[in-house]
């Protein structure tokens, strides 16, 4: 097989990247030797996500398991961000060649595809012991942020017990965001998709009869009712995490933050940072409306260390109480052909 055909054979592998509502937007198209990945823009998250940061930081997830599959097989991935907006089109792969397991500068040969098909997002209870801040320095030192301009940081407690209920607020209060998480919802197992991408509720840690009671509630009829009956706050509420465990922040500086190639860059990071957190047998679940809404934003910002720092990605980590099944992936892979 050629190169891009055994890329591309692996997809069992490297399509388990996460990426934001599980939307796998990433399309590869072969092109001779290399391959061009853009993404869909039916798969996008225009109203949560319009700067694309959690885009970019999905297609950057999906490059560095695309390199982690490679480094297994012994070679390198070079990669030439080459981002359009508007023609959706991210970057170029091509094959770097043989590659040491002893090379540092050998992408992913620190993480072997076996702790990349472990990966979970657990979104249930975490054991209540804190991680440690040391332990969260080891991560940062494993997923090799020292090069990056990235720091990894822990977020005060009590700082979370306030922003993030006001964060599901602002997030329930809209709308459109609510279509639009509607729309990628998979909380009964006869949707169409549920064994294709989205959010089942056995992946969100619910139970049927939860999820029976979710999708009521969220349903244009029902939501219209509730919305008026205070529902942001009562979903605020109803959604508040028992054992959240410890919460960490991804950041960088706020112009860095503003361009797309070094977030893409920083998704490779942080998808580094979590099979990093594996290996202390802590899993992580993102919590993106803490950035999303801007009055908390600017607060959790405001409490990074440094001076006009930036969090690209905020999540919660800790030791599950369960181990959750894998969130679905698609049947056959986004793959343009032509």
């Amino acid at each position: 097989m050629s190169w891009v055909e055994e890329v591309l054979a692996a997809r069992a592998v490297w399509q388990r990247a996460p990426s934001a509502h599980n939307t796998q937007p990433w399309v590869l198209t072969p092109d001779a030797d290399r391959l061009v990945l853009s993404w869909d823009p039916d798969r996008e998250l225009v109203v949560a996500d319009p700067t694309r940061r959690d885009l970019w930081l999905s297609l950057g997830a999906l490059v560095e398991a695309i390199a982690i599959t490679e480094a297994g097989a012994g070679r390198q991935l070079d990669v030439d961000w080459q981002i359009d907006a508007h023609h959706h089109r991210a970057a170029v792969l091509t094959d770097g060649g043989p590659g040491s397991a002893s090379d540092d500068s050998f992408a992913g040969q620190q993480f072997s595809t076996d702790e990349l098909l472990r990966r979970r997002t657990a979104r249930g209870p975490y054991a209540a012991t804190p991680v440690a801040e040391s332990t969260v320095d080891d991560i940062a030192v494993a997923a090799r942020l020292a090069s990056t301009g990235l720091g990894l940081a822990l977020v005060p407690a009590p700082l979370v017990e306030v922003l993030l209920p006001a964060s599901d607020r602002w997030s329930y209060s809209s709308p459109a965001q609510v279509a639009e998480l509607r729309g990628w919802l998979r909380l009964d197992r006869n949707h169409p998709a549920h064994r294709r991408d989205g959010l089942s509720y056995e992946a969100l840690a619910m139970t049927a009869l939860q999820a029976r009671a979710l999708r009521t509630a969220l349903s244009p009829k029902g939501w219209a009712i509730l919305r008026r009956l205070g529902g942001p706050a009562l979903l605020a509420a109803a959604g508040g995490i028992d054992g959240l465990g410890t919460v960490v922040a991804l950041h960088t500086t706020r112009d860095a933050a503003a361009d797309p190639v070094h977030v893409a860059e920083s998704g490779r990071a942080l998808l580094r940072v979590w099979l990093a957190a594996g290996r202390y047998g802590l899993s992580a679940h993102p919590l993106s409306q803490l950035i999303d809404a801007p009055a908390t934003a600017e607060k959790l910002h405001a409490a990074l260390p440094g001076r006009d720092r930036f969090a690209l990605n905020v999540f919660r980590i800790g030791v599950p109480d369960r181990v959750l099944p894998p969130s679905s992936r698609l049947t056959r892979f986004n793959q343009a052909t032509g």
